[in-house]
């Protein structure tokens, strides 16, 4: 009789074992396929971005290969290696690891929202509003880091 049991109890964790292998492996959305669910233009964001943690508060870290910069229109845009902030439909807060060039100086971007149209833009308390119809596609790097950029690149006004 405990032979039966055991018997039993053996069939039962193999079963269990390959239901388990016969699930499918967790395929986990791609940063295009994110921006999408968050209703955010794929252009946000340069191709290089690949691999993020997106936490169940909304919070994310998102890495790219290497630090980008990509001209934007007429505004030459920096990332960072990381990017890191707090995603929600429709908007970006908390945002660090973005900076626009304005004039002489990198300027951090500290938030983005999608509404009606138009893509805003936060840099500090300043707001600026694009179409956005000219977030179609993402941008490709045109220099690995802001250091390289500002050697390299004309200013951007």
């Amino acid at each position: 009789m405990a032979a039966a049991a055991a018997a039993s109890a053996l069939l039962l964790l193999l079963s269990l074992a390959a239901s388990a292998s016969a699930a499918a492996p967790y395929d986990p959305p791609t940063v295009p396929e994110l921006m999408d669910r968050f209703g955010l233009p794929r252009a946000l964001l340069p191709e290089t971005a690949r691999r993020y943690l997106l936490h169940d508060d909304g919070t994310f870290e998102l890495f790219l290969d290497d630090g980008c910069v990509v001209e934007a229109g007429g505004y030459r845009v920096g990332y960072d290696i990381k990017v890191s902030g707090t995603v929600s439909p429709g908007a970006v807060t908390g945002l660090e690891g973005v900076r626009v060039r304005v004039l002489f100086a990198w300027v951090p971007i500290t938030a983005v929202e999608v509404a009606g149209g138009e893509v805003t833009v936060h840099i500090g308390p300043v707001k600026k509003s694009f179409p956005v119809v000219g977030f179609k596609s993402s941008p490709r790097c045109i220099a690995g880091s802001t250091a390289a950029a500002d050697a390299s690149l004309p200013l951007v006004e």
